[in-house]
C-alpha cells in the first residue's frame, strides 16, 4: 500500500504577513493559481479557500496591501524522493472576492500593488539627454523596486516626453519600441531583450504523444510573418540629408512585402538598428501557441522550449507567460508560447 509520505504530490507554500499559513490553508484550498505573465503585464496568484468556519470573514479577514510569499513545492513528482520548490516571488492583495454557499474567498494579490504611483498615476515630465536604463533606474526608485537591466543595448534619447500617463506604462511603451521586454516580478523591475533570451539553451523538450502532455493548440499567421524586409527613411528639418536604413535577416525570401517606417533616427547607425528591431517586432508574432501539460516546475515566462513531434509547428519557442496551477485537477502548468524568430 502506498504511504501518504511516498504519494506524488504538490503543495503550496505561503507566508501570510510573515506567518506561514501553509498548514492553516491545506484543508481549505480549493485552488491556487499563479500566473506568471507576458512582458506588460503584473505577475499575479490567486488563493480560494472554502471557509465554513468564516475564519477568512473574520478574525483572518484580508486587507489591501497584505503580503503573501509563495511558493508550490513537489515531492515525489518527477521519481521517488525527489523534493522540488518553485519560489513565486512577493505579492500584494488587490482583490478579494466572496460567494456561497457554501461560503468560498478568492484572495488575489500582485507583484506591484495599486497603490503604487508608478502604477497608477498619471504625469507629465520631459527626459533631457537620457538613455533607456537611466529612465528604467528612475522608475524602479519611484517605485521601491530593484532595477535588473538584462539587454546588451541602451538606448539614448536626446529628448523623451511623458505625457499624462503613469510612470510604467510610459516605460513599458519606450522599452517595447526599442524591442525590450519589461516584467514586475519579486520585487525587481526586469528588463530585457527577448532576441537575447531566444538565443538561450532550451530547459525541455515537448514531445507529442507523451503523458505529460494534456492539451495543445498552434497558430501560423501569415499576415504576421509575411515581411521579408523593413526600410527606415528619415528626413531632418532644415534640409539635412535624408537617413535611411534597410534591415533583411539571412534566409529572408527573395520576393515579398517590405515594411516601411518613418520615424525619426539621429544616425545611418540608429536606422537600420530600428528596422531591425521593427521587423522582429512585426514578423515574431507569426507563430503562436498554448500547451497544457502536467504541473512542471522548469516552465517560466522568458525561458525557451523544444516542440517536438507536431511537424509543420516543431522548433524552438520562447515562453511568453506560464500559469502554475493546483486544483481539483491536481498541479497542471499551461503556456503561451511563440516561436523564436532565429535573428
Amino acid at each position: 500500500m502506498e504511504l501518504m509520505q511516498d504519494a506524488r504530490r504538490a503543495v503550496l507554500e505561503l507566508r501570510y504577513n510573515g506567518k506561514d499559513v501553509t498548514q492553516d490553508i491545506t484543508k481549505s484550498l480549493t485552488d491556487f493559481q499563479y500566473n506568471d505573465a507576458a512582458s506588460g503585464s503584473l505577475d499575479d496568484l490567486t488563493v480560494t479557500l472554502e471557509d465554513r468556519e468564516r475564519n477568512w470573514q473574520g478574525p483572518w479577514s484580508p486587507v489591501e496591501g497584505d503580503q503573501l510569499i509563495a511558493a508550490i513545492r513537489t515531492v515525489n513528482w518527477d521519481k521517488p524522493g525527489e523534493v522540488k520548490k518553485l519560489p513565486l516571488g512577493t505579492f500584494e492583495v488587490d482583490s478579494i472576492d466572496f460567494s456561497g454557499p457554501p461560503d468560498t474567498i478568492s484572495i488575489k494579490a500582485v507583484s506591484l500593488p495599486v497603490t503604487s504611483e508608478v502604477r497608477m498615476q498619471r504625469s507629465s515630465r520631459s527626459w533631457e539627454k537620457t538613455n533607456l536604463k537611466t529612465v528604467a533606474a528612475q522608475v524602479a526608485k519611484r517605485a521601491k523596486l530593484k532595477l535588473i537591466y538584462e539587454a546588451q543595448d541602451n538606448p539614448s534619447y536626446d529628448r523623451l516626453e511623458q505625457s499624462e500617463v503613469s510612470d510604467l506604462a510610459f516605460l513599458l511603451n519606450t522599452a517595447t519600441q526599442e524591442g525590450i521586454a519589461i516584467k514586475v516580478s519579486s520585487g525587481s523591475l526586469v528588463l530585457f531583450d527577448e532576441q537575447e533570451y531566444e538565443q538561450k539553451e532550451v530547459v525541455a523538450t515537448i514531445v507529442r504523444g507523451e503523458a505529460n502532455v494534456t492539451d495543445y493548440s498552434f497558430t501560423y499567421n501569415t499576415a504576421y510573418a509575411a515581411f521579408r524586409a523593413c526600410t527606415v527613411t528619415y528626413t531632418p528639418s532644415q534640409g539635412k540629408e535624408s537617413l535611411k536604413a534597410t534591415y533583411t535577416p539571412q534566409g529572408a525570401p527573395k520576393s515579398g512585402p517590405i515594411l516601411k517606417i518613418n520615424e525619426q533616427v539621429d544616425s545611418q547607425a540608429d536606422a537600420m538598428r530600428l528596422a531591425r528591431k521593427r521587423l522582429r517586432e512585426k514578423n515574431k508574432e507569426g507563430g503562436k501557441g498554448t500547451l497544457s501539460l502536467m504541473g512542471d516546475l522548469r516552465m517560466a515566462a522568458g525561458l525557451t522550449i523544444n516542440i517536438k513531434g507536431w511537424k509543420r509547428f516543431d522548433g524552438k519557442y520562447i515562453i511568453e507567460s506560464a500559469r502554475h496551477s493546483i486544483g481539483s485537477s491536481g498541479y497542471t502548468t499551461s503556456l503561451d508560447i511563440r516561436k523564436v524568430l532565429g535573428w
